[in-house]
């Protein structure tokens, strides 16, 4: 066997044996980092309990691009919000409140901007969050370009305690029973495209105790051709 032959089958063998290593956990982080990779995406986010019902939260219409700068756009109790931003830094405008404040104070003015600003300083972008969950999920499966698993159950957990509609600073947090969930992502040309979580379990906060069973849904879309530009104002806050 010529020795040209020989190094070629060698690097088939080669390239066999990292992909048969690569585990889907690995895979997803990939196709996580490619998005991230991007100049910029987009995405919407929907809630719905089991019932059918939407959840607290209305659609969040997110933009994001590689600096780090993040914009949503939502509605709770049909009062719209906008929220940009970037690392630690963060600025929000709603009606009726005018113009753009921080966190700090849009949370002084009433008990849902406070409630509000304590989900948002959680709140991860997809290629964030996406990455992250890929160390949650436990017996991922792939098929037909798709990868699923089942949440590992301090995840469920957090998941539940971080789902409470406008929990009030100051109270107890609630107590969570038989929390289980889980996770599908969709990848497409190496790119992350699609995922869902559902969350189930019970939650008893003060007398009320609910069944939960909610799925969040972010579909991806306008990779690398989203538009994303930080108002004057809203930049001043910024600084």
């Amino acid at each position: 066997m010529n020795k040209a032959l020989i190094v070629g089958l060698i690097g088939v063998l080669a390239r066999t044996l990292s992909a048969a290593e690569f585990s889907p956990q690995d895979k997803i982080i990939d196709a996580s980092k490619r998005l991230g990779d991007k100049p910029n995406y987009s995405w919407t986010t929907t809630i719905k309990e089991g019932d059918g019902r939407p959840g607290w939260i209305g659609l969040i219409a997110g933009k994001a691009d590689k600096s780090g700068l993040t914009y949503l756009s939502f509605e709770i109790f049909g009062t719209p919000f906008e929220v940009y931003m970037n690392g630690q830094k963060a600025v929000v405008s709603y009606t009726p409140w005018e113009g753009w404040g921080t966190f700090d104070e849009a949370e002084r003015t009433s008990h849902v901007a406070a409630a509000v600003g304590r989900y948002l300083r959680s709140y991860k972008a997809p290629v964030v969050e996406s990455a992250a969950l890929s160390g949650k999920v436990k017996d991922v499966k792939e098929a037909e370009g798709a990868f699923s698993g089942e949440l590992k159950e301090d995840a469920a957990k957090e998941f539940l305690e971080s789902g409470v509609r406008l929990r009030r600073e100051g109270r107890e947090p609630p107590k969570i029973a038989n929390p289980r969930g889980s996770v599908k992502f969709w990848i497409q040309d190496g790119a992350l495209t699609k995922y869902e979580i559902n969350i189930q379990g019970k939650v008893s906060a003060g007398d009320r105790e609910t069944d939960v069973n909610r799925t969040t849904t972010i579909e991806i879309k306008d990779i690398g051709t989203t538009k994303l530009e930080l108002p004057d104002k809203a930049k001043q806050k910024m600084l």
